[in-house]
């Protein structure tokens, strides 16, 4: 199901060994992390608090942590492919493994009785899955399916409880992380039963651009309904008018943002409020 990346990832991997070779080496005399160095690429210095090279991770919760922190973790974190519409996990099995996405996009959706479903969550490179494992709490009622396909770093549920018991910054982080996702469940139950299908696709084209960056998306006009809970026929309708006014484009299979300032402009109220849990390890 899932297989290993290729030059990407090998680069990161091989970066990051350095990282943690630098992070458990004795300080300075002045008490702050020797300063790694990435030969031919790597973000620009930002300060001793920000020098790791675990900020090179695409996924911002793990490059949120503090470099000690991260090489805990890093032996643990393994490379994978997801592939569109793969079902990350069943419902009413154990989660085996958390998933820190890159550039794949995870949507939790809850499927009705009648067959129906509605897409309550989403998740990218700012977040994580299989949080309520780590919380060791009931799983959740809903399938965890990848929207859009691309690469991940995933760790074994047991590992993350066991470094969230440390009571430091992973724990931290994901406590943080918790909130901002409830609070966008919370907005996302408010525009879903409330706002219009034109507006609820602006939003949620804007919410996937955000994780997927300016590469079309590979989505179809009956996956996107899947995903807001509505008719096929009225995202056609919505998309072509979008289309129609230059703010996207698409052809069979793929979309893409043209005018990101008009399509911010036509989505409802709840995109700033969506956009800012995004950014919640920032």
């Amino acid at each position: 199901m899932e297989k290993q990346l290729g030059n990407t990832n090998t680069y990161t991997r091989n970066q990051v060994r350095e990282a943690q070779h630098v992070s458990t080496a004795a300080p300075g005399g002045n008490g702050q992390r020797p300063q790694p160095s990435a030969p031919g690429r790597g973000p620009e210095p930002r300060g001793a608090e920000g020098d790791s090279l675990n900020l090179l991770l695409t996924n911002r919760l793990l490059s949120a942590l503090p470099a000690e922190d991260f090489a805990r973790l890093f032996p643990h974190l393994e490379p994978v492919s997801l592939a569109a519409g793969e079902s990350l996990y069943k419902l009413d099995e154990e989660m085996r493994f958390a998933y820190f996405p890159e550039t794949a996009v995870v949507s939790h959706l809850h499927i009705l009785s009648e067959g129906g479903m509605t897409e309550a969550d989403m998740v990218g490179r700012e977040g994580m899955t299989g949080l309520s494992a780590v919380f060791n709490v009931p799983p959740p009622t809903y399938t965890s399916e990848v929207a859009l396909a691309g690469s991940a770093l995933r760790a074994r549920v047991d590992v993350l409880r066991q470094e969230f018991a440390r009571g430091g910054a992973f724990q931290q982080v994901l406590v943080k992380y918790a909130a901002a996702r409830i609070s966008l469940l919370a907005r996302r139950a408010v525009c879903n039963g409330n706002h219009r299908v034109e507006e609820r696709l602006c939003t949620w084209l804007l919410m996937m651009h955000d994780r997927a960056g300016d590469a079309p998306l590979a989505l179809t006009h009956e996956r996107i309904s899947r995903h807001l809970g509505t008719r096929r026929a009225g995202v056609t309708s919505a998309a072509t008018m979008l289309r129609d006014r230059g703010i996207i484009d698409y052809t069979r299979g793929h979309i893409s943002v043209t005018d990101r300032a008009a399509l911010e402009a036509a989505a409802c109220e709840c995109y700033p409020a969506v956009r800012e849990s995004a950014n919640v390890a920032r």
